[in-house]
């Protein structure tokens, strides 16, 4: 790691001191919020489910998971960000499934860090009992561009939650180094491709015969693939044409607060009292 990597990774990339001591302060006074951004099945633009994002909503202003995730890692407060991680986000799938919509999956984002504490094994068990949530709408992302070892414990640990019944994807695919590795270990239920592939769909025509195998290979293991970032119809009519399955991205709504989610949820779908009555 370079020296200016190493300083950004303590002061963040706009020069602010994150400590541990402000990261446990942040969970104190319940400045992490989550916004959730839909991933909609392209072929009939319902939504299936929700990708939960969060922001750090501190005195200072808005701070980015970029900023202050490798430090979350770094001091170890991780392990108490974990049961805040699951408890917030299965409380507001289940505040989702009330309101009318009880398909609705929800997708959250795990390290490779968390990934290798058995804790959060018990933690994702308690948190689907205590809210009640059934653990096939349960998706733990996994970045592909994470540092895994095919013989550390978070290949185990990976397995031992798809044995509960939550499901494992595989996000930001083709960003890193072990794409193929990943395939092979995780047997995972959904590949996401990385944006820029779907950003630079149309620069060229071998963009085009890559992203295409991505989606032939992911539906060849009998995966869900995913396209993230989608901005245009255009990208979204040739996704559409070549097979994808599910999208992701600003062309269909922007991360929201669980407020307004659930108002938009409520313009795209019936909720189903209304459907049943």
């Amino acid at each position: 790691m370079s020296f200016l990597s190493t300083i950004q990774k303590i002061f963040g990339p706009r020069g602010r001191v994150i400590g541990a001591t402000d990261l446990k302060r942040a969970l104190t006074h319940d400045e992490f919020v989550f916004y959730y951004q839909p991933e909609w099945d392209l072929r009939t633009r319902k939504v299936k489910g929700v990708e939960a994002l969060m922001r750090w909503e501190s005195p200072n202003g808005i701070i980015s998971p970029i900023e202050f995730s490798p430090v979350l890692e770094e001091t170890g407060v991780i392990s108490e960000f974990t049961p805040f991680l699951f408890n917030q986000t299965l409380r507001d799938l289940r505040e989702m499934h009330a309101t009318g919509f009880p398909d609705l999956f929800m997708s959250v984002n795990v390290s490779a860090v968390q990934l290798k504490d058995t804790v959060i094994l018990k933690t994702i068990g308690e948190n689907l009992a205590k809210h009640a949530i059934s653990p096939d709408l349960l998706e733990c992302e996994v970045t592909e561009s994470y540092s895994i070892s095919e013989t550390g414990p978070e290949i185990d640990i990976i397995k031992a939650i798809r044995d509960k019944g939550v499901k494992v994807s595989i996000d930001d695919f083709g960003s890193g180094h072990a794409s193929f590795n990943y395939l092979k270990n995780f047997n995972s239920n959904k590949l996401k491709i990385d944006r820029e592939f779907i950003r630079g769909l149309f620069d060229k025509p071998t963009n085009q015969t890559i992203l295409r195998t991505i989606i032939e290979l992911g539906h060849s293991l009998g995966l869900i693939v995913l396209a993230e970032g989608i901005e245009t119809p255009e990208q979204e009519k040739w996704l559409i044409e070549n097979g994808c399955d599910y999208g992701q991205g600003f062309l269909f709504s922007r991360p929201l607060p669980l407020s307004m989610l659930l108002a938009f949820l409520r313009e795209q779908n019936k909720p189903s009292s209304d459907q049943n009555g």
